[in-house]
């Protein structure tokens, strides 16, 4: 469940963007890799955020005073999902999809940034920025209905709130990307998305790997160029 305090920050008038990262930051406490480190995006205020200018529906934060220039690699993390909710609703991605899934994801991400011109690094060194990447939320909603009703917490999906039937249906993905420098740990950026499907699939339709490829695929590329466009280059 959400805090007080997230409640309030979601419920004032700072639009869309901003309710978004409320409640993905507040998603996000449940994830233990994250949570650890003193220094992480769930520390930041949300006025710290700002409207992303290169991906639509993202908003970014950039540590003051860290310069990416000075970082020319980038250490890949796996995929990580939230799971299900404490009071047992339907949880949409099973553990078989979430591997299948994290995997794809991964393989795109390699090649989007061998393609962008961004260094895979394997190991932690001076100069190499270390990316964790979380799914936040997953729905399905119809076209025109607001995304922030239908973002659930913690990855699951109520089905009660959906009316039946066979009506088009829009996936929607809501994710958070920390990068930090991959020595000793410290925070260097980060943003919060939403991103929804193209196509339309039927409520019954389950999400398959399938179903999400071409969303996976844009993501990827997104930010690799991301990456590309404000990492500096291997000396």
């Amino acid at each position: 469940m959400l805090s007080t305090s997230c409640h309030r920050m979601i419920a004032s008038d700072k639009g869309f963007s901003m309710k978004l990262s409320a409640l993905a930051l507040c998603c996000l406490f449940s994830l233990p890799a994250w949570s650890a480190p003193a220094d992480n995006l769930f520390t930041v205020p949300l006025d710290a955020f700002q409207e992303g200018k290169m991906i639509p529906g993202q908003q970014v934060y950039l540590k003051p005073g860290v310069n990416l220039k000075s970082y020319h690699a980038v250490m890949l993390e796996p995929l990580l999902f939230l799971r299900q909710a404490e009071n047992g609703d339907w949880q949409l991605l099973q553990s078989g999809d979430e591997n299948a899934i994290a995997a794809y994801f991964h393989d795109r991400l390699q090649a989007e940034l061998k393609a962008a011109g961004v260094e895979e690094a394997l190991r932690p060194e001076p100069g190499v920025a270390r990316l964790r990447v979380a799914v936040t939320g997953v729905s399905q909603g119809r076209p025109g209905v607001d995304a922030m009703d239908l973002l659930p917490i913690k990855a699951v999906f109520n089905l009660a709130r959906l009316a039946a039937g066979k009506e088009p249906y829009l996936l929607k993905i809501a994710s958070m990307a920390q990068l930090e420098d991959a020595q000793d740990g410290s925070l260097l950026a980060g943003t919060v998305n939403l991103r929804q499907s193209e196509k339309n699939k039927t409520k019954e339709q389950p999400m398959t790997l399938e179903l999400i490829k071409p969303l996976i695929d844009e993501w990827c590329r997104q930010s690799a160029r991301q990456l590309a466009a404000h990492l500096g280059k291997a000396p």
